[in-house]
């Protein structure tokens, strides 16, 4: 797996699925993970889009599930450094162990660390580096009317744990757009951050420039 993208907290939200997975499909992407408060019915057509597709869904206690989905779990782990779930709380209580025992190992230029989860909606990147963890990026707004457009592309250190979020694709309160997603880059370890608040701009998105 080269690159894996990021989508989470659709909720009822189904018209602007088909055009985001057509845009992973023209950026020659086949990997796509779903962390959580998504229902599967607009996700379905990638894994016929193409036959290479694979697709990585966790659900919260309550779900969805997706048993068709390539992994369906309420914690994922993939390539044994990319830990996924619904909440941070429930990455803490899967994988705890296992990103103590590597921040505590010895650094020989290891890959990242990357756990990523959904559930508050605000797209973020955190190098997580207790007790002074440091926010990297963020795209909050404490009204959804005042969420705006943003893109970032940030390049992950190694020997790092990264807690990454990719905000929610979906209409805040049924009436404001919020289309974040995020896009891991695993060979040059790079994340890049998309928010829209109109989806005609997808287009125009460049993931990782030159």
């Amino acid at each position: 797996m080269e690159r894996l993208a990021l989508v989470a907290d659709t909720h009822s939200y189904h018209a602007g699925l088909p055009a985001l997975l057509a845009f992973f499909k023209d950026q020659g992407l086949t990997h796509l993970a779903c962390l959580g408060d998504c229902q599967p019915e607009p996700f379905r057509p990638w894994l016929t889009m193409d036959p290479r597709n694979r697709l990585y869904w966790v659900y919260d206690v309550f779900g969805p599930q997706m048993p068709e989905a390539t992994g369906c779990a309420i914690a994922l782990e993939l390539e044994g450094r990319i830990f996924m779930a619904h909440t941070r709380a429930l990455i803490w209580t899967h994988y705890n162990e296992r990103i103590r025992a590597y921040s505590h190992g010895a650094h020989k230029y290891r890959p990242p660390i990357l756990a990523c989860h959904g559930h508050t909606h605000v797209p973020s990147v955190t190098r997580y580096t207790p007790p002074f963890s440091r926010l990297l990026y963020t795209n909050d707004a404490v009204r959804p009317q005042e969420f705006q457009a943003r893109q970032a592309c940030l390049t992950l250190d190694p020997d790092t744990t990264y807690l990454i979020v990719p905000g929610a694709f979906t209409l805040e309160e049924q009436r404001h757009p919020t289309f974040s997603f995020a896009v891991l880059d695993l060979v040059s370890s790079r994340v890049a951050m998309v928010s829209l608040k109109d989806l005609r701009n997808l287009e125009s998105v460049e993931l990782f420039p030159a």
